[in-house]
């Protein structure tokens, strides 16, 4: 996944995100983030990670949503 498919889905995205990272705040981020930057800021942020903490965090987020859509996919061929 990467980041134009999350901020384009990101409604649907926003619960994902929350559950992964329970202390983001829906009222800062009720629109998708200009860019990642900010996203992996705010994470930082509410989670008391560092910037390189929080970017992979979100990395690590999005690869595994990734690989979660390939295999459903597979699964429904």
């Amino acid at each position: 996944m990467d980041w134009h498919e999350l901020s384009a889905n990101w409604d649907s995205m926003f619960g994902k995100l929350k559950r992964r990272f329970p202390a983001i705040d829906r009222n800062r981020l009720s629109e998708a983030p200009r860019d990642r930057r900010v996203l992996t800021h705010h994470i930082a942020d509410m989670h008391e990670l560092t910037l390189h903490e929080a970017r992979d965090a979100l990395e690590e987020f999005m690869d595994r949503e990734d690989l979660a859509r390939r295999a459903s996919e597979l699964e429904s061929r």
